[in-house]
């Protein structure tokens, strides 16, 4: 007897449970926000000015190891073996120090992306937020992950908040004529 009253009181709170919490979900494409914003582009561009003084700081220290091999290969037909064997090892050891470079520089190009996008996404959150409480929404998920797979495969219609959240930001999207601006019921042209 003990049983059915565990197994009835289980069922009655599984039944009553899935209605009781159900949450209203939405969910939106962040990196579709976030390449319509026109903060995306000078984004961009200084992403790009940075890597390009990264990769020049590369390309001076690989110069130098290019002088070093042809220093190598000089002392080497001039037959100075004991020569030949310490340029070697400093060649050997500047290939250590730029590849201890190159992967630094991706760890900073990396960090000076996340500093430049951090304000952005602040942004975006807080319009998904405005958006979210506006429809009635408890949460919002992303629909597609860091690395561009989607990671919605479904969702109802009207859950996705992606261009609700596009004008809540004020931004005019091609084909659109006006967007009302936030907060001031004036539209913007």
């Amino acid at each position: 007897m003990k049983m059915k009253n565990l197994l009835l009181t289980v069922f009655i709170l599984a039944a009553t449970g899935s209605t009781t919490f159900a949450q209203k979900i939405a969910f939106a494409d962040v990196n579709a926000v976030l390449s319509v914003m026109p903060e995306n582009e000078k984004i961009n561009e200084d992403l790009e000015i940075y890597a390009t003084g990264l990769q020049k700081r590369l390309d001076d220290m690989k110069g130098q190891l290019d002088v070093l091999v042809q220093e190598f290969q000089q002392v080497l037909a001039a037959k100075d073996t004991a020569k030949a064997i310490e340029i070697q090892k400093q060649a050997i050891e500047g290939e250590k120090v730029v590849k201890q470079a190159a992967a630094q520089s991706e760890q900073q190009l990396a960090q000076k992306r996340n500093d430049l996008l951090q304000p952005v996404l602040k942004r975006i959150k807080d319009a998904m937020g405005v958006v979210a409480k506006k429809e009635g929404f408890e949460y919002v998920l992303n629909s597609v992950d860091g690395s561009g797979t989607s990671a919605l495969l479904w969702g109802p219609e009207g859950t996705d908040i992606t261009r609700k959240v596009v004008t809540e930001l004020g931004i005019k999207l091609e084909g659109e004529t006006e967007v009302p601006v936030e907060n001031t019921g004036k539209k913007k042209k």
